[in-house]
């Protein structure tokens, strides 16, 4: 029985005039202004109406009215030769044009917590579907089409809280719900299969409940979210989806999130998501609950545990943005081929537990003469680990050293050797040795060869190999002089080749021989000349 706002019920007295006040309020700021004369047209037979019922009525399975501008329902009206067994769709012209009141324009407060409040006029229709209008409910309990087999919802909007959708299935596309404040905006309470594709949720503190006492127990129930935005926040402490599976017996619900969802909602630190969770309560969470996220499932019940547990973290809070603590337990093993270093950290939402191992990389700080030591440093991926670092004590190293290089110089008349290495790890490191040479004629020289002296280079150093070099001695000549005291190469025209014996007795009998040679040699050259 409809009753007009404003006026009060006998039962119910204040409490129920202010319920009443809020619910008109709510109707009225959400209701598009009235055309002076509603437009019906049948999309098939082209034919108007002004009451949407007549047009309803006289509408075949499978046609399209369309609605011009105004408030149109069906509430009251029973659904037998009106909707029973028909499919129909109803397209307006917008949502700040057209609009749909689900139920009574105001609730009954006699039925509060019942489902008489709900709307029957779609009792037994098919498929139900509305476009481009605002779909109009209250904030109280049990609202919405009941049994009806299915309904569709494209490119509307729908004020205030529903239950009842499509008891097959129920489907919203590209639709914006705004939920009444702190109250959700609609219960997975009728429909086996929910769907929501491209939608918004407007709510302060509550969104969607997964639940139902309705049809608990009987069969699996399942929600689709694709690419939907929520807009809430944690006030009520709930999630956008927010789930209670106590009662659902052998079945479950499942729960299929695909697409870009963007969430501001409560989080749930069991679930470690704004996206689902179950309210922070853990009678709530009995395991009767899968979720599958872009195909990969990440939250399912365990019987052992007898309630739901997490399966990955890769889809949660924690993970994406990343929220990680470092337990800062670090552990170091020495494999085979190296050093590997273990880190540990968890969820700073949800305690989920993680570990990376890495090789470390080494680097030797010692030197040829020092003792140094080997530094490993493990570098992590996860930006929550810090890289860490372990070091063994190494022995000096030792010289390296170059082949030793050998050069000559000449000093003040006698030559001199430098042998010189430098270490191959430092360069700074050198060892040098400068020796005079000694020499030795290891060759004579005669009026007909040269002979050959040696100078020879010996170091302290055993690094260093003697080291030899070498020069000609002139040869000798026939000359009067004092003969050279020395066997280097002289430094005249030559050698003498008189005896170097210093006998001056034995000199001067050698002149007169000499003497004697010459005076015959003139002798026989005067014969000679006399001859001729």
């Amino acid at each position: 029985m409809e009753r007009k706002c404003g006026t009060l019920f006998k039962r119910g007295g204040v409490v129920a005039a202010a319920i009443l006040s809020m619910v008109c309020a709510l109707f009225v700021s959400a209701t598009p202004a009235l055309a002076a004369e509603p437009s019906i047209t049948n999309d098939r037979t082209k034919a108007t109406y002004t009451d949407i019922a007549v047009a309803t009525e006289q509408a075949e399975s499978g046609d399209t009215l369309m609605l011009g501008e105004g408030n149109y329902t069906l509430y009251g009206k029973s659904s037998e030769g009106l909707t029973k067994g028909k499919d129909l769709t109803f397209v307006g012209l917008g949502a700040d044009k057209t609009a749909w009141n689900i139920g009574a324009e105001v609730p009954n407060p006699d039925n509060f917590g019942t489902e008489y409040n709900g709307d029957y006029s779609f009792d037994g229709a098919g498929t139900v579907t509305f476009k481009n209008m605002t779909m109009r409910s209250g904030s109280a309990d049990y609202l919405g089409f009941i049994r009806a087999n299915k309904t569709v919802l494209d490119d509307c909007v729908v004020n205030g809280k529903t239950f009842y959708w499509g008891y097959e299935s129920a489907e919203f596309n590209n639709t914006t719900f705004n939920a009444p404040k702190g109250d959700y905006a609609i219960w997975t309470y009728s429909s086996p299969t929910m769907t929501f594709d491209g939608c918004t949720f407007n709510a302060s503190g509550k969104v969607i409940n997964v639940y139902t006492d309705y049809s608990a127990g009987s069969h699996d129930i399942t929600v689709n979210v694709k690419s939907c935005t929520f807009n809430s926040n944690d006030s009520k402490g709930k999630q956008a989806l927010n789930i209670n599976d106590f009662n659902m017996g052998s079945y479950k619900y499942v729960i299929n999130v695909t697409g870009s969802n963007k969430v501001t909602a409560a989080r749930d630190n069991t679930t470690c998501s704004q996206l689902f969770g179950f309210g922070g309560k853990p009678g709530n969470n009995t395991g009767r609950t899968d979720v599958t996220i872009d195909g990969t499932k990440v939250w399912s019940g365990d019987k052992t545990l007898n309630r739901g547990k997490m399966l990955t973290h890769g889809y949660t809070d924690g993970e994406k943005e990343p929220n990680y603590v470092d337990q800062e337990n670090y552990v170091w093993e020495q494999r085979e081929d190296g050093w590997y270093c273990t880190g540990h950290a968890k969820c700073g939402y949800c305690g989920w537990p993680i570990e990376e191992t890495v090789k470390a990389t080494s680097v030797d700080k010692t030197n040829c003469t020092e003792k140094g030591e080997r530094v490993y440093t493990a570098t992590f991926q996860h930006k929550c680990f810090t890289a860490q670092t372990r070091s063994d004590d190494l022995d000096p190293l030792g010289h390296d050293w170059g082949e030793p290089v050998y050069t000559w110089a000449k000093k003040d008349g006698d030559w001199y050797c430098t042998a010189k290495r430098v270490c191959k790890r430092d360069a700074s490191h050198v060892e040098e040795e400068t020796v005079k040479a000694s020499y030795a004629v290891t060759t004579p020289a005669s009026t007909l060869k040269e002979g050959v002296g040696t100078y020879t280079a010996t170091f302290e150093n055993t690094a260093f190999e003697t080291q030899t070099k070498t020069e000609p001695i002139a040869k000798l000549s026939v000359v009067l002089g004092k003969p050279s005291d020395s066997g280097k190469p002289a430094s005249g025209k030559g050698n003498t080749a008189l005896p170097q014996t210093g006998d001056s007795a034995n000199a001067a009998i050698l002149a007169a021989a000499l003497l004697g040679v010459v005076a015959v040699a003139g002798s026989v050259i005067a014969h000679k000349r006399s001859e001729r």
